[in-house]
């Protein structure tokens, strides 16, 4: 998806080619998302919150909503030991590795942006736990199922010219249902189990259509929270110390929006490169 300067704002990545072993890796993921739902302790905030009804379960390096401070996200003994199972599954860290890898193909800095903010968050804090070896974003979500429908949302938290990576997990008929919806773009878009999507979720509203009552739909998702990037930019302090301090960004919101949109890649750079 181009904007107006012909800079790739959005991908719609599809899946890896052989198909037969993607499958069984969608399959493996349900079967981990359904172990993950019966064990962990949700609280009802996991279970209905405004992205829908259903449950969520976060995990990696986060900052906002309340920190004080970078750092991971706390679960209770017990939630931490099934979660640590999720990021330890093997077909859910083919998931992560191949969102990662597409971030990388088709958006090259803005993913080596993501890289060096994490990089140099793990530098000045060695407590801080990646979710995966082979990934720059710095948080995901099991959106456990078993009918993960969204409502219309947008993840105002997460970095606002960066990109979430999306990918839809289950059976569903994906010309039936299940459709990614853009809202800003009015496109409605097929979104088949294993499919991999790459948006700006912090700014794009969008949620998916429902599925029929016998079919199953989970999702999987990374991205970094916005709190992460300022946290580096003001010198590994909050934003309010950093001001306190006399600090200064240099550049305005709007310049800082401009550079950061700038490291999408254009379309003549993707034709080439891809």
């Amino acid at each position: 998806l181009l904007d107006n300067c012909d800079r790739v704002f959005a991908m719609l990545v599809g899946s890896p080619k052989d198909q037969q072993a993607w499958a069984q890796v969608n399959n493996e993921v349900q079967s981990a998302f359904e172990d993950a739902r019966r064990e962990y302790k949700l609280d009802s905030k996991q279970a209905n919150h405004r992205r829908g009804s259903f449950p969520a379960v976060a995990a990696g390096i986060s900052y906002g909503g309340g920190q004080t401070r970078v750092s991971n996200l706390s679960q209770s003994p017990h939630n931490e030991a099934v979660v640590q199972k999720l990021l330890a599954n093997h077909a859910v860290c083919r998931l992560a590795g191949f969102g990662d890898a597409a971030f990388k193909l088709y958006a090259p800095r803005l993913h080596a942006y993501y890289s060096r903010t994490m990089q140099a968050l793990r530098r000045s804090d060695r407590s801080l736990k990646p979710n995966f070896r082979k990934s720059a974003f710095g948080g995901a979500t099991f959106n456990l199922g078993p009918r993960v429908v969204t409502f219309v949302h947008t993840d105002h938290l997460n970095h606002p010219a960066g990109w979430c990576a999306i990918t839809a997990i289950g059976r569903f008929d994906p010309t039936e249902g299940g459709h990614l919806l853009l809202w800003d773009l009015k496109l409605m878009i097929e979104f088949p189990p294993g499919a991999l999507v790459l948006i700006p979720s912090a700014i794009l509203r969008h949620s998916n259509t429902t599925i029929k009552g016998h079919e199953r739909r989970y999702s999987f998702t990374q991205y970094s929270a916005g709190g992460l990037f300022r946290w580096v930019e003001c010198g590994f302090k909050s934003q309010a110390t950093f001001h306190a301090e006399g600090g200064d960004y240099g550049l305005s919101g709007a310049q800082r929006w401009l550079r950061d949109v700038g490291l999408w890649s254009t379309w003549d750079e993707l034709q080439h490169r891809v």
